[in-house]
């Protein structure tokens, strides 16, 4: 779901957007001119780039800047999940592309579309903000892997067939042995792929992917909280609502009754 969008031209030199917490995910592009992200942990290149999206995880810290006297177009938008394919190949804490001049103008016209349903509120309004996830976390996807070396590509790819594995079997709630079974590795070796592709154990991974199902379901759809639990692998709702909210700190319902938590 989008939670926040936002396109135009900004000077950020001269009105920085100065160190804050981001609840949720966050892309950020600049399609003309430059910018840079800042953190206080000093992960970050502070030199502003051209041409350059940037994917910030929920929780992560930074602001912006720019260059002197110069203004530059740029596309926001945040999203309270993203795909578990992107979540998972990208680095914990996030990660920056190069754009084509192509790719400048497909954000530009994703604004555009994205832009007339956020000022003004209609029945399509969903869909265009699915549409506009979608094409972002394609663009990241693809760009982020083929930046990759070969051998990171080849754990990638194991990795990524665990991860769509588990995904489509999640209700029979599969162990860790019958993941790496299904994909013809040990399980200790399974364990290291998970370590160097995502630098986590795969048991953080799959209980990632179990929450990040329940949250979409549970706001994009009008299942049952005990139909959520069985399609997220719990057996029993009242297990899966104290796990719930173990993570979020709120219960499903109150999610849907619009309680806002932030992963």
């Amino acid at each position: 779901m989008l939670t926040y969008f936002n396109s135009g031209k900004r000077r950020y030199f001269e009105q920085p957007i100065y160190e804050k917490m981001r609840p949720c995910w966050e892309f950020q592009a600049v399609v003309q001119g430059a910018i840079g992200r800042l953190s206080a942990d000093g992960n970050d290149e502070s030199e502003p780039s051209e041409r350059t999206l940037w994917l910030s995880p929920p929780g992560s810290s930074h602001g912006w800047t720019g260059l002197p006297g110069q203004a530059a177009a740029i596309v926001v938008f945040h999203f309270r999940y993203i795909p578990e394919v992107l979540h998972q190949a990208i680095p914990a804490r996030g990660c920056s592309i190069k754009l084509s001049a192509g790719d400048c103008t497909r954000l530009r016209r994703l604004a555009r579309q994205v832009r007339v349903y956020w000022e003004s509120p209609a029945p399509g309004m969903m869909l265009c903000y699915e549409h506009a996830l979608m094409e972002l976390s394609l663009l990241m996807y693809e760009s982020w892997c083929d930046s990759q070396p070969p051998a990171s590509k080849r754990v990638h790819e194991r990795v990524q067939g665990a991860l769509s594995w588990f995904s489509e079997h999640m209700r029979e709630n599969p162990g860790q042995e019958e993941v790496a079974r299904a994909v013809h590795v040990s399980p200790a070796h399974l364990r290291r792929l998970f370590h160097e592709s995502l630098q986590n154990a795969p048991k953080e991974v799959f209980d990632q992917l179990r929450f990040q199902r329940a949250m979409q379901l549970i706001t994009d759809t009008d299942q049952s909280v005990g139909d959520i639990a069985l399609a997220c692998g719990f057996e029993e709702q009242s297990s899966f609502t104290r796990a719930f909210k173990r993570r979020f700190g709120a219960s499903p319902s109150k999610l849907r009754s619009g309680v806002k938590i932030y992963n």
